[in-house]
């Protein structure tokens, strides 16, 4: 039901937030990561994909020069989308949330300070936890989010993973395949028997989607409910008190960049009264025409097992309807949506929850979280000092002020129903950053771009970050000369300078025009600092900091791409020379590559001996005026083509570097300055460097999880390179002054203490001889140092995962990863 007082009320509020932009992209999603790797396939490689995780393991630092740990610089102050919150049944400390793509944080004191304990597991987009109500210590997670948001996604997950003791070590569980995962529900009869509903694969059709039932914890797997290979399962819950009754929405859903469905024939609600073996749809009094079923949400009463309420968007991603059932599915009717925001995306939500004592007390989620406290009658707004987007909810059993609400913002613990004094729970880092710069003038300055959270910018501290700029950010660029002086964007090339630190920002679009990249390029002249360059599908300059813009170039882009909402066929990356500011090159995401050798009077096509993929990043060589390096993102798909290439002529001949990567797309390449040995690449697995221009490729550093890194930046002089992950916030690396080709001992990989896990003290192999010893923590800093290295006390440590660093007396080093249980 469309109601205009509700829209307007929804218009209110994005003027309110001050983020327009952002909610309007909602509504027509750009698919930016996926179409960053799939191009021009369209798919991405699965297999490949898979593969450069496995080999990434393999790729443990050897050269003692770059084994340093990375340490996190948050943000912990400002988090990012969270998609689950649950807390052991009996506890009123133990807190799990789940990130859309950081993993899993653990707080033992109410939020208070939390904790990473999925960081090994290959996929950090979470869709669903379950925890056993039998034994507590048992929890299932399903990877991979099934929201589907706009611009946020590009790989689905790796399954399901197990852990048996309360999240200090996972095993892999099965459903490889299963794509995105919308819920796991574990019988309450038999924690060996465990539901999981899955999307399938997000960007295709798929016959992985459906329902999925094991009896014997995760060990094998049988689909009990499959409709069509573009509908798939997104919600189920089961019978606290009968775990042969079960229910299940399906959601038809098609996603692509350039074609979109939202519900259809097949979205509804099934029964199993048989433990999955068969299935009924439930339609008296729901809604039946395919337009009217879109993305369901379904709950059922912990204290009423009757009682059941269900919500319903249409097949365009607005809200249709809230439906109570009295009879355990057999009937239902529909309730009032008055006081519930609708938006047209109601698809980015999808979720209703009940109170677990009170069958009337129930909570809906939209860019708003609603409370009905008379079963469906009537909404009110909670949470309403909150950040926007609410994807969770948790209610504790037995108290009523103890309710968590996870949203796009990370996670706010409140006091229904007014929820005025709602307190934020701040600590964990899992922002996607898009893009990261260091003021050339303070190495401990850092900016960063992000997904749902604007630009954003620190000292260094972890805990202090400032958003000084709204919607979805992106490209960051301070003046050399003048730290008061910034550029930074918005999406789609929406650009604005600040000449007061960052204070406040003005438009600087003068004279741009066409279509421009979800990730804009903007660069500055290094030999003149008003001079800034853009581009949409053609090159766009300033000479006057960005008051006036002129066009550059001639067209750079091909003109017979896909069309669609997705804006595609457009400028990319942007370098200029800083040997002679004439010298220009541009990339494109639909696979060319230009250079203008005298300041755009004429432009050269050297996309050749490149192959046809999103160019993500192209450098000159500092310490060559005819070098320039490139990189590609996308799968080979069998091809030999790498990612990383270099050209000692202007591109006129162009040698691939990149053959010793895994396959796997590449975001950015950075050249060091200082020495010409070391150069550094952002991929999707981490960050590689080679110190013999890509004859070998290794992971840079210690202890960072596998995450995307989008961007890298190095402050030269200190040394200092910061990393831009997409789930887990920003990343600080000293990189040595010279180069060591002295590599470690064979022993890198040897237990060097057991027993592990343990939860008192290590003893050092007897055979190593440890000169010194101590511990980090996931984010790199030193949390225990031991005056006897050959005994390593961690009982005073959190239970989590460590990291021993070690160093023999013949002065190799070693990192060891140690679980304090």
């Amino acid at each position: 039901m469309k109601n205009p007082l509700i829209l307007l009320l929804f218009f209110v509020l994005t003027i309110v937030r001050c983020t327009s932009n952002e909610d309007i992209d909602k509504m027509y999603p750009s698919d930016y990561l996926f179409a960053q790797r799939s191009f021009p396939h369209g798919k991405i490689d699965v297999k490949a994909y898979q593969a450069a995780l496995d080999t990434r393991q393999q790729s443990i630092v050897a050269n003692r020069s770059f084994d340093e740990p990375w340490l996190s610089l948050g943000p912990t102050n400002t988090c990012g989308r969270i998609t689950d919150i649950e807390m052991p049944l009996g506890s009123r400390t133990r807190v799990y949330a789940a990130s859309a793509s950081g993993g899993i944080f653990l707080s033992d004191n109410a939020g208070q300070d939390w904790t990473p304990i999925f960081d090994d597991v290959s996929s950090l987009s979470i869709g669903d936890m379950a925890i056993s109500t039998n034994n507590t210590d048992l929890i299932y997670v399903g990877t991979g989010e099934s929201n589907a948001g706009g611009g946020s996604l590009a790989y689905d997950g790796t399954g399901v993973y197990r852990s048996e003791d309360a999240g200090v070590t996972w095993s892999s569980a099965g459903l490889e395949n299963a794509g995105s995962i919308g819920r796991v529900a574990i019988s309450p009869e038999d924690d060996n028997t465990v539901f999981v509903a899955a999307m399938g694969a997000l960007f295709e059709n798929d016959t992985n989607g459906g329902i999925y039932r094991s009896t014997d914890g995760g060990e094998a797997w049988e689909q009990v409910l499959f409709l069509s290979d573009s509908t798939g399962g997104i919600d189920l819950v089961i019978h606290p008190e009968d775990g042969s009754i079960i229910y299940a929405a399906m959601w038809e859903r098609i996603r692509r960049p350039y074609n979109r469905q939202y519900g259809g024939e097949t979205s509804g609600i099934y029964r199993s009264t048989d433990g999955g073996d068969t299935w009924e749809e439930l339609t008296s009094g729901l809604p039946t025409a395919g337009a009217e079923k879109g993305r369901i949400g379904i709950a059922i009463s912990q204290s009423s097992p009757q009682i059941m309420y269900a919500l319903y968007a249409d097949a365009f991603g607005g809200l249709r309807g809230v439906f109570r059932s009295d009879d355990g599915g057999d009937s239902w009717s529909e309730r009032s949506t008055a006081g519930i925001v609708d938006v047209s995306f109601m698809w980015w939500f999808g979720r209703i929850y009940i109170h677990p004592t009170d069958p009337n007390d129930v909570y809906v989620t939209s860019i708003s979280m609603s409370r009905s406290r008379d079963g469906g009658a009537s909404w009110d707004g909670v949470f309403v000092d909150v950040h926007a987007d609410q994807h969770a909810i948790y209610i504790h059993p037995e108290r009523e002020d103890l309710v968590f609400n996870g949203n796009d913002g990370g996670v706010y613990r409140g006091v229904p129903p007014a929820n005025v004094d709602s307190e934020y729970l701040n600590g964990m880092s899992n922002f996607q950053f898009y893009a990261c710069e260091i003021d050339p003038n303070d190495q401990t300055r850092i900016y960063g771009g992000s997904q749902d959270n604007g630009t954003n910018t620190s000292s260094g501290n972890p805990d202090g970050w400032v958003r000084i700029l709204g919607g979805d950010g992106f490209r960051v660029v301070v003046d050399p000369t003048n730290s008061d002086v910034i550029y930074a964007e918005s999406q789609r090339g929406n650009i604005a300078r600040s000449t007061n630190g960052g204070q406040s920002f003005s438009s600087v679009r003068q004279g741009l025009s066409g279509s421009f990249n979800w990730n804009t390029p903007i660069a500055m002249d290094p030999a003149d600092n008003n001079t800034l360059y853009t581009g949409a599908q053609s090159l766009f300059k300033t000479t006057n900091r960005g008051d006036v813009w002129t066009v550059a170039s001639p067209p750079v882009v091909n003109t017979n791409g896909p069309s669609g909402n997705l804006t595609f066929g457009s400028v990319t990356t942007i370098d200029v020379s800083s040997f002679d500011s004439d010298i220009i090159y541009l990339g494109t995401d639909d696979g060319n590559l230009w250079v203008t050798r005298n300041g755009g009077g004429s432009y050269q096509d050297i996309s050749g001996g490149i192959p046809e993929r999103w160019v993500t990043a192209v450098v000159h060589d500092p310490h060559n005026e005819a070098g320039v390096y490139v990189t590609v993102s996308g799968f080979r798909f069998g091809e030999s083509e790498a990612q990383v290439f270099y050209s000692e002529n202007f591109g006129e001949d162009w040698r691939s570097i990149g053959e010793g990567l895994p396959d796997i797309p590449v975001n950015d390449i950075l050249i060091d300055p200082v020495t010409d040995e070391i150069v550094l690449i952002a991929t999707d697995v981490g960050v590689y460097y080679t110190i013999d221009a890509g004859e070998n490729w290794l992971l840079l550093g210690a202890n960072m999880p596998i995450v995307p890194i989008t961007d890298i930046d190095l402050h030269p002089e200190s040394r200092t390179l910061i990393a831009a992950s997409y789930g887990r916030g920003m990343f600080r690396y000293i990189l040595p002054s010279t180069v060591s080709t002295e590599n470690i001992s064979s022993e890198e990989q040897a237990i060097v203490y057991s027993p592990n896990p343990t939860s008192g003290i290590l003893r050092a192999n007897s055979s190593l001889d440890i000169s010194s010893a101590k511990v980090r923590d996931a984010s790199g800093r030193t949390v225990a140092v031991s005056d006897t290295p050959a005994e390593m006390d961690i009982s005073s440590l959190q239970a989590g995962l460590y990291y021993l660093d070690i160093i023999t007396t013949d002065n190799q080093r070693i990192v060891q990863k140690v679980v304090r249980n």
